[in-house]
């Protein structure tokens, strides 16, 4: 099933995408078998904040420029991703720690009930590299939207100044951040139908007040955040090296 669905996928791609199609598929598969070994490390005891930084600079540079190539938007787009991680990691490791956000909650009691429990590792710096790996996706997808976009404005239109090509990127960014955040927020609400049916015997208040819930809001929250901060920081950076080149 797996095969079937993975080559209707190619198909498709190379019919709509083409060359970049293929490349498309390729960096899927490769993001997916770095998230293998990001798990496989982490087994050897390897910090998760570490691995899951690492890991996301790996997917940025392999996912712009692999299928992009190496060019302004894609080095802007590139480089406002760093920041962004840069800035997140701060935001999700000071609330992180604040909250005490960290293990699996008492609503999972039974599906962890049979496995050992002294697993030798950080449950706290797990859940904060977890998140900061969620936020990896939105923040390409928006910086590369909002590079390509002002690219194409200072093409057609090469006497704007940085302050026209950066309300011209914080206009492009309003548009996809609506977009954006109906993304992650059905994305989110769909991962949890499951877990409301499996509780909905209980009082809905506790549930909704449950370590469970906190965790995902959590996350959440933080890739909202992070697809918000890209946008003026795509936009500044890009202006500035369009108006370099």
């Amino acid at each position: 099933m797996i095969s079937i669905l993975s080559l209707i996928l190619l198909i498709l791609l190379v019919a709509v995408g083409r060359m970049k199609g293929l490349k498309n598929f390729l960096c899927f598969y490769l993001n997916y078998f770095l998230m293998m070994i990001y798990i496989m490390l982490m087994g050897y005891g390897i910090n998760s904040i570490f691995l899951s930084f690492l890991s996301c600079i790996i997917v940025a540079a392999t996912t712009l420029f692999i299928v992009n190539g190496d060019n302004i938007k894609t080095r802007s787009a590139f480089k406002s991703v760093v920041l962004v991680l840069v800035i997140m990691f701060v935001i999700i490791f000071f609330i992180g720690n604040m909250a005490n956000i960290s293990g699996f909650s008492s609503e999972y009691a039974e599906t962890i009930g049979i496995y050992n429990k002294d697993i030798g590792y950080s449950m706290k710096d797990l859940i904060i590299g977890v998140v900061l790996l969620c936020t990896i996706g939105t923040v390409i997808d928006t910086a590369l939207s909002v590079s390509t976009a002002l690219n194409e404005v200072h093409i057609n239109n090469p006497s704007l100044d940085m302050d026209g090509l950066f309300r011209s990127g914080m206009n492009v960014g309003r548009d996809i951040l609506s977009t954006t955040i109906n993304t992650l927020l059905f994305a989110f609400l769909g991962g949890l139908v499951a877990f409301f049916i499996w509780h909905q015997a209980e009082s809905l208040p506790i549930v909704l007040n449950g370590k469970a819930i906190a965790q995902d809001l959590f996350e959440l929250l933080s890739c909202l955040t992070a697809s918000v901060l890209v946008i003026p920081i795509t936009s500044y950076i890009t202006s500035k090296a369009l108006l370099r080149s």
